[in-house]
């Protein structure tokens, strides 16, 4: 492409290693780093060692163990901040909660292939938060993933399930990629989707989406809880409020055409 030439090579490995560290759910050693992005020890040493002067990354001397800094995560709070969704769904998803406080609201765009939770209202039940903002999750097996893909053209679906797979979480987890589009279609038709305990044992939800002015779905809001707090006909009973909830922030969003 015309732009590569005007790439800077050290920076995009940087940039590289920031992606590996941040998508990994334990810090990194320098041969994991090697690994992941074919780079020699040397010059990952070199990139690493940047990296940590800069602030960006830090090492633990006694393990030689990396990890990304709290530096990183005032970038990625700063572009969370920015997405104007959050600034006007928000109001509608504190009506929400308060009308169900047993539940967790969550809001979450589509993000190479992955769920990415942007805000979200804790249960007063719990205080464990497993999507918590800037969290990924897979979108194959949560009603929020399912949502998100459920109108992508089949060539752009099938990209998504070869690059990310269909990894079985739970026994109920839908692994197989025709079933998959079996229930992408049921969603698409309904508006609406469900995750019955596909991804976190015992938990429960649904989601609905959020469209701009073209119709598009740029987003969807859910709703969540586990089934010692809301039972599964409980959850059923939220969805026409959950959906007013939707349609009232697709609606600032310049969606005027009913449903979400």
């Amino acid at each position: 492409m015309e732009d590569e030439k005007y790439n800077i090579k050290a920076v995009a490995r940087c940039l590289k290693i920031l992606d590996l560290l941040g998508a990994s759910d334990l810090p990194l050693n320098i041969n994991d780093v090697c690994a992941a992005l074919d780079m020699n020890i040397n010059m990952a040493f070199r990139m690493l060692s940047t990296l940590v002067s800069a602030g960006y990354v830090v090492k633990d001397e006694k393990t030689g163990l990396y990890s990304n800094s709290l530096k990183t995560l005032q970038l990625s709070r700063n572009a969370l901040l920015s997405l104007n969704i959050r600034k006007y769904a928000m109001p509608y998803m504190e009506l929400l909660w308060n009308q169900y406080s047993k539940a967790n609201i969550n809001l979450a765009l589509l993000y190479e292939g992955d769920v990415l939770v942007i805000d979200r209202l804790d249960s007063i039940c719990t205080p464990r938060t497993y999507f918590t903002p800037g969290k990924t999750s897979p979108f194959h097996c949560t009603a929020l993933g399912k949502i998100l893909t459920c109108e992508l053209d089949e060539v752009e679906l099938d990209k998504i399930i070869v690059k990310k797979g269909l990894k079985a979480f739970t026994q109920k987890t839908i692994t197989d990629p025709v079933l998959l589009k079996v229930e992408l279609a049921k969603v698409r038709a309904e508006h609406l989707s469900r995750d019955r305990a596909e991804y976190i044992p015992q938990d429960n939800c649904i989601a609905v989406p959020i469209r701009n002015q073209e119709g598009k779905i740029i987003a969807a809001v859910s709703l969540t809880a586990f089934e010692s707090y809301m039972t599964v006909e409980e959850i059923e009973e939220t969805i026409p409020a959950l959906r007013n909830t939707a349609q009232r922030i697709s609606f600032i969003a310049g969606y005027q055409n009913g449903i979400a």
